[in-house]
């Protein structure tokens, strides 16, 4: 700020701005740096040449989570060049994505996340709150495919023979 500056906020009684106290130096060196896409022409020609700074690029956006279709989107080049010249790349940052969930997830779960932990006891141990009960036993009837009419059945179940 320049000393005119300074004299004009003291006329008017204003502070001056300052950054914003609350983030600490180490927290401003800790958020990570996201570059932007290359902002370039798309080529008229159909002939590609891989760039690499493309390439960490659009590994970044897999990192980020972006689907395939979004990061070449993002990257301004088609679909098809991201699977043919970038798809390692991709995967790479796919892959750097998924390390760092399950690293936190596991972590979360270790502490005595109980929601997480289920998670993970389900979806990569097996575990399942299904219980199965198993009844052994013999049966000691007949079974007829032949239907009964109304008059049978009445006879048979809800009539009280004096023999029993």
């Amino acid at each position: 700020m320049s000393d005119s500056d300074l004299k004009q906020d003291s006329d008017t009684g204003a502070t001056p701005i300052l950054k914003n106290p609350e983030i600490s130096p180490v927290q401003e060196s800790l958020t990570p740096e996201i570059l932007p896409p290359i902002m370039r022409e798309i080529p008229q020609t159909r002939e590609h040449q891989r760039d690499e700074q493309l390439a960490l690029q659009i590994r970044d956006l897999g990192r980020l989570g972006l689907s395939k279709s979004s990061a070449a989107l993002a990257a301004r080049i088609t679909p098809y060049l991201l699977d043919k010249y970038y798809s390692e790349a991709f995967l790479e940052g796919q892959s750097q994505m998924q390390k760092g969930l399950a690293t936190v997830a596991l972590e979360e779960a270790m502490n005595g996340n109980t929601p997480i932990l289920l998670h993970l006891l389900k979806t990569k141990l097996g575990w399942s709150e299904q219980q199965t009960l198993e009844i052994t036993g013999e049966i000691r009837s007949v079974v007829s495919a032949k239907p009964m009419s109304k008059e049978e059945f009445v006879q048979k179940y809800l009539t009280q023979d004096s023999d029993d």
